[in-house]
């Protein structure tokens, strides 16, 4: 059975474990929990992502690392959004973000196969709801986002994307389209909502 940490593994990966607790908040865009630690009289933030870290090893020279592991969040709670989380993240050193989709692509179809022993997996999300076939054979479509988000708004987006505008228009597209997006509604936030 492929499972994500063997498939990374099997791919030149190292698993790795980095530290739950930083001296600064940092990683993710999100509020972090704060602890404090008694000897070193010092507080301290719960990680909400594992990022810097694991860039931190990449730098310094292993050239692909992985790590599941939890991540505290202490922002609101939906369906989607829980405070206590856990993550897989994997980092690649030399690779540009075609070589990466190609390895979440072999991943993701990889396991779907192996656990059910086809690339198709029936989904309903309510017991009222009719079920939706998702079909994970490879290779998946690739979708330039932009274009995507153009089309299915009918709205152009600015070629710069880090101008006051173009956060004003995608703060408009989220209220448009009933998007919440919680402060702060950074053009990051945003774009990911729309996305």
């Amino acid at each position: 059975c492929i499972t994500y940490a063997s498939f990374l593994v099997e791919h030149g990966f190292l698993e790795v474990e980095t530290p739950m607790m930083n001296p600064v908040a940092g990683g993710a865009s999100a509020k972090p929990f704060v602890t404090f630690h008694n000897q070193l009289n010092t507080s301290l933030f719960l990680r909400v992502a594992p990022e810097l870290y694991l860039k931190q090893l990449v730098i310094g020279g292993l050239e692909r690392v992985f790590e599941i592991g939890r991540n505290f969040r202490n922002e609101g709670i939906d369906g989607l959004h829980n405070p206590e989380f856990t993550s897989c993240e994997f980092y690649q050193a030399y690779a540009d973000y075609y070589t990466l989709m190609n390895v979440t692509e072999e991943l993701v179809s990889g396991m779907v196969h192996s656990l059910l022993g086809t690339y198709k997996v029936r989904y309903q999300k309510a017991p009222e709801e009719e079920p939706v076939e998702i079909d994970f054979t490879p290779p998946f479509r690739r979708v330039p986002m932009i274009p995507a988000l153009e089309a299915a708004t009918g709205r152009a987006f600015p070629e710069d994307l880090g101008t006051p505008q173009a956060r004003e228009l995608m703060d408009i597209l989220c209220v448009e389209n009933g998007i919440e997006c919680p402060p702060p509604r950074s053009t990051e936030r945003l774009l990911d909502k729309l996305v």
